[in-house]
């Protein structure tokens, strides 16, 4: 096939620390695929803007074909963040493509997991959301974002890690190996930890979390209030949910596979490896868009 004169599709899957971006042809193949940085369109929309493109681009040039042509394809972006009012549109209005839709992370994890059966996602990384579907039994719980919601989320983490690191320097818990370091970590001071917290987006909040698992891990005390608290916290939700009528927890994101060997035994017994990847669901929910548009074009076309 001449991909050159033949329309793609370019699926994105953003999220609170990574962009990533494959191009197809019509057929499902695969022909450039590239990684980026975040892409919450709710945190930075400008930089959300940049990091798409550029992210592009770079799948345009692994696939050996021209950036230009973007005005030529079709695109389907699922984007942490795109539930905010009204940033959807405007994302749609700012990319170049022949045809744009821009619908949340939440939607393609959900379609690329489950694909049309039944069965619970739930997806932590640097945010978090909750999907159990049983039939026309559809229940969503968490996607709103770092202010009001993302329980579990690496951001989340991070957040408490620093608030308890201050309450250990101020004396009202013990410090912890872990908060000590912490604190060296912004010399000695909580002053750094307080110009830190001025600026910090979701994913800065994020990059503490590998470090709170690996004290976790060691046994260090505090980590592990925070991690049994999130667990708890997980597990509430799970249940809230009903995920065990569905019949199959996918546990997703960054930290789902984490997380996952902490469940419970019955909540472990239901994991299972997700059909697909956020892409796959992307690239799913676009062909489906495009069937109905060609559907619609030939109606209009034998009713002239």
């Amino acid at each position: 096939m001449d991909t050159n004169s033949k329309r793609l599709i370019v699926v994105v899957d953003g999220g609170g620390s990574t962009c990533r971006v494959n191009i197809h042809d019509l057929n499902n193949k695969i022909l450039g695929q590239a990684s980026g940085n975040s892409a919450n369109i709710a945190t930075n929309f400008n930089e959300t803007l940049n990091n798409i493109l550029k992210t592009t681009k770079l799948a345009y040039s692994n696939a050996g074909l021209s950036y230009e042509r973007m005005h030529h394809d079709i695109a389907y972006l699922g984007l942490a963040g795109a539930g905010l009012r009204g940033v959807a549109a405007r994302m749609e209005d700012a990319l170049k493509f022949a045809s744009t839709t821009v619908t949340s992370d939440r939607e393609i994890t959900v379609q690329g997991a489950l694909g049309n059966d039944n069965g619970s996602v739930a997806l932590i990384g640097t945010g978090s959301f909750f999907v159990a579907r049983l039939g026309t039994n559809i229940k969503h719980v968490g996607g709103w974002g770092f202010q009001l919601g993302d329980d579990g989320g690496g951001a989340i983490l991070g957040r408490e890690l620093l608030r308890r690191t201050i309450l250990a320097h101020d004396g009202i818990i013990a410090h912890s190996p872990l908060t000590l370091s912490i604190l060296d970590q912004f010399g000695g001071s909580p002053l750094g930890l307080l110009d830190f917290v001025q600026s910090a987006t979701p994913m800065d909040y994020g990059s503490f979390a590998p470090k709170l698992i690996k004290a976790f891990q060691n046994k260090d005390p505090i980590a592990s209030q925070i991690i049994n608290l999130a667990v708890l916290a997980l597990t509430h939700t799970l249940d809230n949910i009903d995920v065990k009528s569905t019949g199959v927890l996918y546990m997703m994101g960054g930290l789902g596979s984490f997380y996952q060997q902490l469940l419970d035994a019955n909540y472990q017994a239901l994991c299972k490896a997700p059909k697909g990847d956020a892409l796959s669901g992307a690239l799913a929910l676009a062909q489906k868009q495009i069937t109905v548009l060609a559907q619609k074009q030939q109606y209009l076309h034998k009713n002239k």
